[in-house]
């Protein structure tokens, strides 16, 4: 069956010579493109639907050359002309029989000129059917199924500006401790140490309280007239950890002010980070004591129902601890994963209280399982970290309270806890402050105004 011809020029007669030999241009966005990419001639999967073939002209459009189908038996086959995509001086096409379906089949040889997939040099494509759309002309190679080529995100900083993975939050922190120690190690663990010597100071002005306590248990306790110490050294552990507490969520705010800054390659001086956070220091004290009481609030109400359900029956009172004692644990988890954010949030953003707690609340939706994942292992491992650098402390302070050396002890004690204090607040906060880059990135672009903000520093 012959294609009937539809340009007006008798068969095998010359054409006009203003006429372009060649392939058909791609379509343009908006014409049956749905990549973007423009479509290809014959309408790949992937690529969009083909456009109509063009009018018969020499090369891979003469009459008898279109795809899937041969010259007319009636109807010689057009000359081969140079410029047109096979190579020039071709040989004429066969007629019908060739292998397949009794047409000329896509690349093979000696068919006139190459079709798409042949080696020849010169040719429009590469080696291959499927890679002719990354020669040059036609920009980078897509990738799978015709989507476009991603280029490498920029990396100004400690972390490519784009959705992160798990290494890289990870590599990140400890990038961010290298890039800027002087406010990482220097600042927070001053901060810190600060916190800790108020609280053992608190613990030293009200461990009478607690020796009363002491000293008011039966002889059978085994302390053995070492009421006083005991009472120093808990009342100093109790301290410390209240201050370290109120301490953590400053800690935290340096640490995402310094890291924002590292994530566009700047280093934020001492000076700067300080003065942005002391603006909004109440409100990161505020809402760790705001958590703290909830979170009282709840195990108080927990322990009353228990009680009561143990006052009317045994069997009662054991089936609500059975109950209660996961689902205290399961609403810390997800009240904690779902309010992770707030610190770095109140931090950055300049907002007020209550809009700032909302916002981060929202901004976690949809990601709970991710981001509940990435804290329980960054604490796992640190917690193992600060096991192994606290045990040491904590064995020699044991060792000087048997002594009688009760002021060493727990001055050493107050030491260790400092110690644990900056390496778990350092690299959870760190992780923290780089998970709420990562949700603003996924979830409202910033990845472009950190883009943005980075290209606007000055070259080192």
């Amino acid at each position: 069956m012959s294609t009937p011809d539809t340009s007006g020029t008798p068969d095998g007669a010359t054409p006009e010579p203003t006429a372009t030999p060649g392939p058909t241009p791609p379509a343009t966005p908006g014409q049956g493109d749905a990549s973007g990419w423009g479509t290809p001639t014959y309408g790949q999967p992937g690529y969009g639907p083909g456009p109509t073939p063009p009018q018969p002209r020499y090369g891979q459009y003469a009459p008898g050359h279109e795809p899937g189908q041969g010259p007319a038996p009636d109807q010689p086959a057009a000359p081969a002309s140079p410029g047109a995509w096979g190579q020039p001086g071709s040989a004429p096409a066969p007629t019908q029989g060739g292998p397949g379906y009794g047409q000329p089949q896509y690349g093979q040889p000696g068919y006139g000129q190459p079709q798409h997939g042949q080696g020849a040099p010169g040719q429009y494509g590469q080696g291959q059917y499927g890679q002719q759309y990354g020669a040059p002309g036609y920009g980078p190679a897509p990738g799978f199924a015709g989507a476009p080529y991603a280029p490498p995100a920029a990396k100004p900083g400690i972390v490519p500006l784009r959705p992160l993975t798990l290494g890289e939050i990870f590599d990140g922190a400890f990038g961010a401790i290298r890039h800027n120690p002087r406010v990482m190690l220097g600042l927070s663990s001053l901060v810190v140490v600060v916190a800790t010597v108020v609280g053992a100071l608190l613990g030293w002005a009200f461990s009478g309280y607690f020796a009363d306590f002491f000293f008011a248990l039966p002889d059978e306790s085994g302390l053995g007239g070492m009421e006083n110490d005991f009472a120093m050294l808990y009342s100093s552990t109790l301290g410390t950890g209240l201050t370290t507490s109120l301490a953590t969520p400053i800690v935290s705010g340096l640490l995402t002010v310094s890291i924002g800054q590292s994530v566009i390659g700047r280093k934020a001086t001492t000076g700067e980070v300080w003065s942005q956070v002391g603006r909004r220091a109440w409100f990161l004290i505020g809402f760790s004591l705001l958590l703290g009481l909830a979170w009282g609030v709840a195990v108080g109400l927990v322990v009353l129902l228990v009680a009561l359900g143990f006052a009317a029956s045994t069997g009662l009172g054991v089936a609500l601890v059975i109950i209660a004692l996961p689902g205290l644990l399961a609403l810390a988890v997800w009240v904690g994963t779902r309010t992770g954010l707030v610190p770095p949030a109140l931090a950055l953003e300049g907002q007020p209280f209550w809009a700032t707690v909302k916002r981060s609340w929202l901004l976690t939706r949809g990601s709970f399982w991710r981001l509940f994942g990435i804290y329980l292992l960054a604490y796992v491992a640190m917690y193992v970290v600060v096991q192994i650098v606290v045990s040491p402390f904590s064995l020699v302070s044991t060792f000087l309270l048997a002594a009688g050396q009760a002021f060493l002890a727990n001055a050493l004690l107050a030491l260790g806890i400092a110690v644990s204090t900056i390496v778990m607040t350092l690299f959870l906060g760190s992780v923290v402050a780089l998970l709420y880059i990562d949700v603003r990135m996924r979830r409202e672009g910033l990845d472009v105004e950190l883009a943005a903000a980075a290209s606007e520093q000055p070259r080192a």
